[in-house]
């Protein structure tokens, strides 16, 4: 025992510093666009930080699971679980919205951001998964059309250059 607490192996300062920030969470407002806001921090290939590497996933399947409790909690009908997003938006809309954005779309790495973008503001619980499961089809779909045969003959260098990516050298962002 440590501290007063029980010591498993995955505890650690990190998780315990944003379970108090989840805790604190109090209104479905608040946590949809804290749960964004992380994404766009912390997740995905264009995050702005990779100071949570090691436990990103855990952090945010936390918030996840809060934003669904203030989501059932806040959604008084069957009909706004299943047809509205946790941001209040109709998720039909928002659906179709970055569909037809999608569709207009075509440039691959363009594509790929949409795509991307989709996932960090919508992803569930934010979004029914009724309308994200068919929405995220669509939009992998296109996207695969639009990258050609020849996507990974580019060199490593310029695949990463034209996707972003900032390559990692081991423990280097680890603190």
């Amino acid at each position: 025992m440590v501290s007063g607490k029980i010591n498993k192996v995955h505890d650690n300062a990190t998780r315990d510093e944003w379970t108090g920030k989840i805790g604190a969470l109090n209104s479905l407002d608040k946590a949809a666009k804290f749960l964004v806001d992380f994404r766009k921090q912390y997740t995905t290939p264009l995050r702005q930080s990779y100071a949570l590497e090691l436990d990103h996933l855990w952090i945010e399947a936390k918030i996840e699971e809060k934003v669904a409790v203030l989501k059932e909690q806040t959604f008084k009908s069957d009909q706004d679980l299943l047809h509205k997003c946790a941001t209040g938006q109709n998720a039909a809309n928002a659906a179709a919205e970055v569909q037809a954005k999608m569709a207009a779309c075509s440039d691959k790495w363009e594509a790929e951001k949409i795509h991307i973008n989709f996932r960090i503001e919508f992803k569930p619980p934010i979004m029914p998964t009724n309308y994200f499961m068919d929405t995220d089809r669509i939009l992998g779909s296109k996207l695969m059309e639009l990258r050609d045969l020849n996507y990974y003959d580019m060199p490593l260098a310029e695949l990463r250059k034209k996707r972003g990516v900032k390559v990692l050298v081991a423990m280097e962002h680890i603190h």
